[in-house]
């Protein structure tokens, strides 16, 4: 997971916490010192929680089935690169940003090693290593060109850790649905000064 922010850390900690081979990368040192020390630091999905766990400042030896991609748009190009050595050679770069990154990631790891994941719940970190789930939800997964992967089936079942996943061969309408809602609804909470 490239990336210890809100969504970064929920899904590396869910994953972690079930028994999943994870790999949390961050580049933030007060986020590393603070997950070292503490865990990942879990709330707003049942009792509060720590989920020990090793974190990573660089992407560490090894080769990965998947490279979730947990940063924010502007950083996902750069996260994409320096993980990209480490990505199996039938493996996926997931995007779970907000925006259309997967045409960027795709330049980087290929077309067919890229699958966007539209995030359906919310997350914050407060502070470095405390994470809100802020809402539920779960992800849709697919592929820029529409077809069917049983890698998308497999990474749907491992995903269920965080919340329910489907798969879609309409990732485009998924990802632009996404943002016109977020569009009509996040203009309200910033004039309001709330949170989504």
């Amino acid at each position: 997971v490239m990336g210890c922010g809100g969504s970064g850390g929920i899904v590396a900690a869910n994953l972690i916490d079930t028994g999943h081979d994870v790999a949390p990368v961050t580049t933030n040192r007060v986020i590393f010192d603070a997950v070292t020390a503490r865990g990942f630091q879990l709330r707003g999905e049942g009792a509060a929680r720590s989920v020990k766990g090793a974190i990573h400042l660089g992407v560490p030896e090894g080769e990965y089935d998947a490279i979730i991609l947990a940063t924010q748009p502007p950083q996902v190009e750069e996260a994409a690169r320096t993980a990209l050595s480490a990505l199996a050679p039938n493996g996926v770069m997931v995007c779970l940003q907000n925006g259309l990154c997967e045409a960027k990631v795709a330049q980087i790891a290929g077309e067919e090693r890229t699958v966007g994941a539209v995030v359906g719940w919310g997350a914050a970190m407060p502070e470095p290593g405390l994470y809100d789930r802020t809402a539920a939800g779960g992800f849709t997964l697919g592929r820029m060109d529409g077809k069917s992967d049983s890698r998308l089936d497999e990474l749907a079942r491992i995903l269920e850790a965080i919340g329910p996943c489907e798969v879609t061969n309409n990732l485009a309408g998924k990802r632009w649905s996404k943002l016109a809602i977020n569009c009509a609804i996040s203009s309200l909470g910033t004039v309001g000064g709330d949170r989504l």
